[in-house]
């Protein structure tokens, strides 16, 4: 009885080793469309776009009279408060110097393969485009040195560039992160309170412009 048990658990810790040390990680493509696989071992499975279930024929459904507002009514514009540039600017350093010290544990385990980024820049606004350009161009040069020394980068290639006649900014690119499930959970525990440290400024920042936005608001009604 005893030995029998004792192989049971020589069993489970085998397959918990075994798990610990399982490569994964997850293949994404985007730019004018995105594809995302997860790699577990050598099996990669498609996460999006997903298969498409045959169609089943939907009866046909009542359509319901919607309620008109009144005409007197229009519905207040609301100004966006969520995570805005400045937020980032301010995370990918707090957020880096977190993850920079949990990659130290994985001794360059964690894989980046490929590597191909393309971002041209754009907005309504030619110095907020040169802005972001300026600061992207500064924060690759200056992470990028880091991270090869962290993580097995073979060839990365990044590119920059900037279109002050384009109101958005886009994105394509190939990215191919692989790394070993115990290195997952020695990231997460040395990052969580960092990360945890930022995301509570950021909840603060946040509540106080939407403060401002409704004292901003209120101020308009008064007047008008």
């Amino acid at each position: 009885m005893l030995l029998a048990a004792l192989w049971i658990l020589g069993i489970l810790l085998a397959l918990i080793l075994l798990l610990l040390f399982l490569r994964v990680g997850v293949h994404i493509t985007f730019g004018e469309a995105l594809k995302v696989d997860a790699c577990v071992g050598p099996v990669r499975i498609a996460v999006v776009p997903k298969k498409k279930k045959p169609e089943k024929e939907a009866k046909p459904k009542k359509e319901k009279k919607k309620k008109t507002p009144p005409a007197e009514e229009k519905p207040k514009e609301k100004r966006k408060t969520g995570l805005t540039f400045a937020d980032i600017r301010t995370a990918v350093p707090a957020l880096f110097e977190a993850v920079k010290g949990a990659l130290r544990k994985t001794r360059q385990r964690m894989r980046i393969d490929p590597m191909r980024l393309s971002l041209t820049f754009g907005s309504d606004d030619p110095a907020k485009t040169s802005e972001m350009y300026g600061w992207a161009g500064t924060a690759v040069w200056t992470l990028m040195p880091q991270m090869e020394q962290l993580m097995k980068i073979p060839d990365p290639s990044i590119h920059l560039d900037v279109d002050f006649q384009a109101v958005s900014t886009k994105a394509e690119g190939e990215v191919g992160i692989s790394f070993q499930i115990r290195d997952f959970f020695a990231i997460a525990f040395a990052a969580a309170k960092p990360v945890l440290k930022w995301f509570l400024a950021f909840k603060k920042a946040k509540r106080l412009r939407e403060a401002e936005q409704k004292t901003e608001q209120t101020k308009q009604t008064t007047e008008v």
